[in-house]
């Protein structure tokens, strides 16, 4: 992933979404009632600014931060040191960790649970997302959970764009050589933009949003326990998707 925008908007993201995602507290909460756990080493993957901390610390004995920009993993260490809510205890058990999701400098078979939320739809490149989703398999302990978010490609605020960007591409070859001269040669590929308040300056984020058929394909090497549209305005602007590392049945 290209880390420029994040390290230039990582300030202001963190005065704007300071506190942990509701929907992401409520889903977790609701597995947990149905008898998951995501007890063990935990790996919160893209953990930006650290605002998912509060959800994930309880439920794990050490929860482990890795992100590509370095402005928001100073962010969180300075969050983590100054916040009141953790104890010295459990600031034992965050560790964070500079590295790319493309190339995760963890050992096979270490890590029980992953948490990836908002994250793998920022990866350009359908290889480069199995790339990652591959890594994420192999750093995995057997029967450990994989909990992700992802953008909807359908969701009410892309379908008239996605509708039109489907028939551009296939009918216009100026606009598809357009869209890949743009690094946004995939169907589902789009920039948004992200702007920064005190200087209104405006950052363009690269997104891959998804089908339903494409992020199940993707996690084809997982066994999908839960898949729900949900969070965002809607109420069903992402996917919310849980899978476990099983063996596979031998026939």
């Amino acid at each position: 992933m290209n880390d420029y925008y994040f390290d230039n908007i990582a300030k202001d993201y963190d005065l704007k979404r300071k506190k942990p995602w509701r929907a992401l507290k409520r889903y977790i909460a609701n597995l947990r009632k149905g008898g998951i756990s995501f007890k063990g080493i935990n790996l919160d993957l893209g953990c930006a600014n650290g605002r998912n901390f509060p959800i994930f610390l309880p439920i794990s004995s050490k929860i482990i931060g890795i992100d590509k920009s370095h402005a928001f993993l100073k962010i969180t260490l300075e969050r983590v040191k100054k916040d009141s809510e953790y104890s010295a205890n459990e600031l034992k058990r965050i560790q964070l960790v500079l590295a790319d999701i493309e190339f995760l400098p963890i050992r096979k078979n270490s890590i029980n649970n992953v948490f990836s939320i908002a994250t793998i739809h920022h990866v350009k490149g359908e290889s480069s997302r199995k790339n990652v989703i591959f890594q994420i398999f192999t750093i995995m302990k057997r029967n450990g959970y994989f909990l992700l978010t992802l953008w909807r490609r359908w969701q009410k605020k892309f379908k008239k764009f996605f509708l039109t960007d489907r028939f551009k591409r296939i009918f216009s070859s100026k606009y598809k050589k357009m869209q890949i001269n743009k690094e946004l040669g995939e169907f589902g590929d789009i920039s948004i933009p992200w702007t920064v308040s005190p200087k209104s300056k405006t950052y363009y984020r690269f997104y891959h949003l998804f089908s339903k058929k494409e992020a199940k394909n993707l996690l084809s090497s997982f066994t999908l326990k839960d898949f729900k549209k949900y969070g965002g305005p809607t109420g069903k602007d992402n996917f919310f998707i849980l899978t476990k590392k099983e063996p596979k049945k031998k026939n």
